[in-house]
């Protein structure tokens, strides 16, 4: 792997972006994809000084050094009535430090215009006016030969960070402490088109500016922090990118504002993944996207026709795809990669048997049911920490018959493999509670209904929604039906429940996410209960057996707990059949059978 790569893993990792002095261990870009335990460790010693980078994988042995020199370690301070050290447009004191002492730079009035010229040059080949980037609180200045141009990012009225781009002709970015916001502005109110603007880069949200300036429009345009995700996975941003979208929370005032979310990110795979998980987290039915014509991105389309030609393809930009009518150029990417890279495959479950019966596919429902008592929920917690362990995927509970100071015991139990509270067997230290609450807290997040709202689906999809825009969850629970309020104006209960699965299915297919909706049977004729119940003896109606795409029962027989598999819509992630588990009841984990061997001399 090439240090141009190790550096801009360590750029966009939450832990080293800020570069800040010091010692870090982050996760290893050369090693971590090819991992089959532990993806999640975090084996790259990264060590930063004023000078130098070094690194140091425990794991793959990668190491080298990258020098910093050139660069500089700054502290953004708000300052609304100095006089500029830097040229600006009056809002900003940059304070640089050399040797570890920060000192305010001084630059002559002759260097700040000689600087200016050389900024305007840089930006016009752009085809961007210097008062657009003025207006943007662009910031710019010439150190040892060094022209760069700054992206002050503002939080509560302050700068908090500020992003730096070589103007030489190179494309090499640093930091100024981190952000984890927009950057930006709105428009003036009066000329500003309908919607927000988000881009891949500072770059083309100043060309979109300039392009509605030049009309005497305005435009609220605005930039994420750090560019298109690094690491993709089947086509989508993997889980361990979740933290590089912590901007859509953050951000959620300024995006809550707009109906109409216009996404104008590089026309390139990284940028179709960019697009992919901002309407996903945003919310597809607000979201539009931008088409360049067949250029890269928005400066690109600006430099080569002019901005008419710009203004006009985001005013014209198309809503994401939602549900309708389409023809098959509409799916032809989709048809073609189906074509070339086979079957769509789902995650593992973390238990190789029951990988035989079904996978975990994001975008489906999956139906659970059981006799009570017979370990349904527990099930699912163990398949969604597997989840979480193994690739890093966050899950949304809403779960009702348990309060989630109970539930993360139940979690914690699982993740350690040890009981939490005392007995008579060995009980997890105050560190593996610590280490499995930690993992709790970043993986998991609970709806809680303890306020008085009821638990009606639109409102537990309404939580579902935000789940995704702050912590990209890719997988959400509803355990069990019997709790959520329902409609009580229809006609038929069965007409209520499969209107409500079919919001359930439209959900999880709009925000590329997997629903297990738990649904107890209907109470049995033979009081026994044997065998295991199936979808069509669930309650109310009989789209339980026909809406979702997988159909699960947990049975718990006389040897072990059976997981039968009743429904699989789709032959490459699920298939009929049954698997049987070991369940043990002091941790809550599930397994496989281990097969006892028979050591006993049968020859007489």
């Amino acid at each position: 792997m090439e240090k141009k790569e190790i550096r801009q893993h360590i750029d966009s990792n939450p832990r080293t972006s800020g570069l800040k002095v010091g010692q870090y261990k982050i996760i290893c870009p050369n090693c971590s994809s090819q991992r089959k335990k532990n993806k999640k460790d975090t084996p790259l010693s990264v060590n930063i000084s004023i000078d130098m980078i070094t690194y140091y994988c425990h794991h793959c042995n990668i190491k080298g050094g990258i020098s910093r020199k050139g660069e500089r370690s700054m502290e953004i301070v708000s300052d609304s009535t100095t006089s500029a050290t830097l040229t600006t447009s009056g809002s900003l004191s940059i304070m640089s430090s050399k040797g570890g002492s920060i000192s305010i730079g001084t630059i002559k009035e002759e260097k700040l215009s000689e600087c200016e010229q050389k900024i305007e040059q840089w930006l016009g080949n752009r085809k961007i006016d210097l008062d657009t980037a003025k207006k943007m609180d662009c910031v710019w200045e010439e150190t040892k030969h060094l022209l760069v141009i700054g992206f002050p990012y503002w939080e509560n009225g302050k700068v908090s960070a500020c992003k730096w781009r070589t103007a030489n002709g190179k494309k090499d970015f640093w930091w100024t402490n981190s952000a984890s916001k927009l950057w930006g502005k709105e428009g003036d109110e009066s000329k500003r088109i309908e919607g927000l603007v988000i881009t891949e880069g500072e770059m083309d949200a100043l060309s979109i500016k300039q392009a509605f300036l030049d009309a005497d429009m305005d435009v609220s345009v605005f930039s994420v922090p750090n560019g298109s995700p690094n690491k993709i996975t089947d086509g989508k941003v993997d889980p361990s990118e979740d933290g590089r979208f912590k901007y859509v929370w953050n951000d959620k005032d300024l995006l809550d504002k707009y109906d109409k979310i216009i996404l104008a990110s590089d026309t390139d795979t990284a940028g179709d993944c960019l697009v992919h998980e901002l309407s996903r987290r945003i919310g597809k039915a607000k979201c539009y996207r931008v088409d360049y014509k067949g250029y890269k991105d928005a400066n690109e389309l600006l430099i080569n026709t002019d901005e008419a030609t710009l203004r006009k393809q985001v005013l014209n930009a198309e809503p994401i795809p939602l549900h309708g009518l389409n023809n098959m150029k509409h799916y032809s990417d989709e048809f073609e990669s189906l074509y070339k890279d086979g079957k769509p495959s789902g995650i593992s479950t973390g238990i190789k048997s029951l990988d035989d019966l079904f996978t975990l596919q994001t975008g489906q429902l999956y139906v659970v049911t059981g006799w009570a008592g017979h370990g349904k929920s527990a099930f699912l917690d163990q398949v969604i920490v597997n989840a979480g362990k193994l690739y890093g995927w966050k899950t949304c509970y809403a779960s009702f018959e348990k309060p989630p100071s109970f539930h993360s015991v139940q979690l914690a139990q699982i993740l350690t493999g040890k009981p939490f509270f005392k007995g008579h067997n060995e009980r997890m230290t105050e560190a593996e509670r610590n280490d499995a609450s930690a993992w709790i807290e970043e993986h998991i997040l609970f709806q809680d209904y303890l306020d008085g709202g009821l638990p009606t689906i639109e409102a537990i999809l309404d939580k579902a929604q935000a789940s995704i825009q702050r912590m990209g969850c890719r997988m959400l629970v509803i355990d069990p039906f019997n709790f959520i309020h329902t409609d009580k104006s229809y006609a038929l209960e069965t007409d209520m429940v499969s209107d409500m699965l079919s919001k359930v299915q439209l959900f999880a297919k709009q925000t590329d996410c997997l629903v297990w909706f738990v649904a107890h049977p209907s109470k049995p004729f033979n009081k026994e209960k044997v065998g295991h119940p199936t979808p069509l003896d669930i309650a109310k109606s009989m789209a339980w057996s026909t809406k979702p795409d997988v159909c699960l029962a947990v049975h718990r027989g006389n040897e072990a707990v059976e997981i039968h598999c009743t429904k699989a819509r789709w032959y490459w992630n699920a298939k009929l059949g049954c698997v049987k588990l070991n369940y043990n009841p002091v941790n809550g984990r599930y397994g496989e059978i281990e097969e006892q061997e028979d050591d006993f001399d049968w020859d007489f």
